[in-house]
């Protein structure tokens, strides 16, 4: 029996495009997210490409291949959401197919076919989409230049060859323009690893080799001359060359005692979810028949996927930073080695019965954790999203081994995954949602008073979330109080708890010159809750629950405190006294 047929295959590919459109459409937390889109906001109304800012700063933290897909969806598609995380579910769909492409190179059709399933039922690639940033772009252009390079060094057609190491320059440049060097570092590691292993020292030595830095060059060139023009020589080797890299940070960071050296195998441990735990039998297993059998078949399949997977993670453990998508990166990878590891042992019933106890065990947590999110903390309030999880959780267990052909411990892995992002996305992000402010109010300003979009302020140096920009679909403008109070039209103004008693003590709010268009929203910082806040019994009575936008825990303001959309008339005679 197959492991995994094509039509089962197409199955549970189809089964987890639910839960990635239906994370496409869930607004950005505010935070990384949200701050991001913001971003790309800028650059589609200033069109300054070269110019990064975030809320009227210089943006100094990491590359801008993000904020220019964003962007340039922007132009194509008008500002949205979904246009927004339109260039992360393009680059995962990259990776998704590059890993397939790949696995044909290394293994065969069958590894390939289910290292795509397992790739893209991978917790931290579905969460890449959701929740957009960087790693998903990263994930991509790694995965997309590691492909491109292999089949340089495979292919006995020269022109051919040649052709795919100009595309692989251009996939180098794509991850360099993601997050930095090591975009450029992963897949050249990878290939090197296993012409090494081969022993193809003619290919190792190939003079072509020569040229791929002119086409990174080639290709990153809008990259550094947009570095150059904002930052000069200066911002050109601190945020591409070196300082945003890896190995720089283990200089910074080593012997550095405060940084937890195991970040990055915890965050493993869900990343990979639901396959993690079978993933790491599969690392152990692969390594000791590598050291004990050069000769075997997949070996050099094991010598790429479990030497770049250790490189990395030694790498990263000596860093001083805590990045989560220095992991996702990885996760094609380790999808190629549990892709080749697991046919064999699934053809065993014995080998089967453990693998099938242990993932009973992954899907009791993640059944325990959906749970508790979607029936304590948050109740499923939409049946029709009830009924599709159960259709699923059928399908998944029971009909698409038994009618397409599979192993049910594929399928119903994927089926976990795939539910319990469905869940995620349907019902948990949809009540969270309703504690960041600037949404809500972004979302009752486009509904209810979409008239007076374009004369919405915020009060300079106001704390503006990041989320109402885009709910608007533009960006607020600054207004200060000397303008608030001469103001010759109308003003809608998104302010702050601070702001509005600020507003108050200078004469500013007084009635039938201003209103609140919308009753006040609390904000809550959704991206890092706690748990005063998801536990509902306490949510609306902890003192420090809710917090005014841009505020953290420990500022004096950190209580339950309102958001307001505010709303100024013309003003017509006197001003009011300041």
């Amino acid at each position: 029996m197959r492991v995994l047929s094509p039509r089962a295959a197409l199955a549970c590919y189809l089964m987890l495009l639910l839960a990635y459109l239906s994370g496409a459409v869930v607004a950005p937390l505010d935070g990384f997210s949200a701050g991001y889109a913001d971003i790309a906001l800028a650059l589609h109304e200033g069109g300054k490409w070269t110019q990064l800012t975030f809320q009227n700063q210089d943006y100094q933290t990491g590359p801008p291949l993000l904020f220019w897909l964003s962007a340039l969806s922007f132009e194509f598609f008008g500002v949205s959401v979904v246009a927004y995380k339109l260039p992360s579910l393009l680059f995962s769909a990259l990776a998704i197919y590059s890993t397939v492409r790949l696995g044909s190179i290394l293994y065969n059709e069958a590894v390939a076919r289910l290292a795509g399933v397992i790739l893209a039922s991978a917790f931290a690639i579905l969460f890449a989409n959701n929740d957009a940033g960087m790693d998903a772009l990263l994930t991509g252009s790694v995965v997309f230049a590691t492909c491109q390079l292999f089949i340089f060094v495979t292919d006995e057609n020269k022109l051919s060859a040649r052709a795919h190491l100009v595309v692989a320059g251009a996939g180098l440049a794509l991850g360099l323009a993601a997050r930095g060097l090591v975009g450029v570092a992963l897949p050249l590691l990878a290939v090197f690893l296993y012409l090494i292993y081969r022993l193809e020292w003619r290919r190792v030595f190939d003079p072509f080799w020569l040229a791929l830095p002119l086409f990174v060059l080639l290709f990153a060139s809008p990259l550094l001359y947009a570095y150059h023009e904002q930052f000069g020589l200066d911002g050109l080797a601190r945020f591409v060359l070196w300082l945003q890299s890896p190995e720089q940070q283990v200089l910074k960071g080593a012997g550095n005692k405060g940084k937890d050296l195991f970040f990055y195998y915890y965050t493993y441990l869900w990343a990979f979810l639901p396959w993690s735990a079978i993933a790491l039998w599969a690392v152990v297993s692969g390594a000791q028949r590598l050291t004990n059998d050069r000769y075997w078949p997949r070996a050099q399949g094991y010598a790429v996927t479990l030497g770049a997977i250790a490189f990395v993670f030694i790498l990263l453990s000596l860093a001083r930073f805590s990045l989560m998508h220095y992991v996702s990166v990885l996760l094609p990878f380790f999808a190629l080695l549990l892709a080749s590891w697991l046919p064999a042992r699934l053809r065993h019933p014995a080998s089967f019965r453990r693998l099938w106890h242990v993932q009973n065990v992954v899907f009791v947590l993640i059944v325990d954790a959906a749970l508790v999110a979607n029936g304590w903390m948050f109740p499923l309030r939409d049946l029709v999203v009830g009924v599709v999880v159960v259709v699923m959780l059928v399908l998944g267990f029971w009909g698409i081994p038994r009618w397409l052909g599979g192993s049910r411990l594929i399928t119903a892995s994927v089926t976990m995954s795939a539910v319990f992002w469905v869940l995620v996305n349907l019902n948990l992000y949809p009540n969270l949602l309703e504690y960041q402010a600037g949404t809500v109010l972004g979302d009752k300003a486009m509904e209810r008073h979409r008239e007076k979009i374009d004369d919405i302020y915020y009060l300079e140096g106001d704390d503006l979330a990041a989320s109402f920009n885009l709910a608007i679909r533009q960006r607020a403008k600054p207004i200060t109080f000397e303008e608030l109070a001469k103001r010759d039209r109308e003003v809608v103004l998104f302010a702050t708890s601070k702001v509005h008693m600020m507003l108050s003590e200078k004469g500013l709010l007084l009635p039938g010159i201003s209103t609140e268009l919308e009753p006040p929203s609390l904000n809550y910082d959704i991206s890092r809750p706690k748990w005063d806040f998801l536990n509902p019994g306490t949510r609306h009575t902890s003192e420090r629950v809710f917090y005014s936008p841009g505020m953290r825990e420990g500022d004096d303001n950190n209580k339950l405190r309102p958001v307001y959309l505010l709303y100024f008339k013309p003003l017509q005679g006197e001003h009011p006294q300041q």
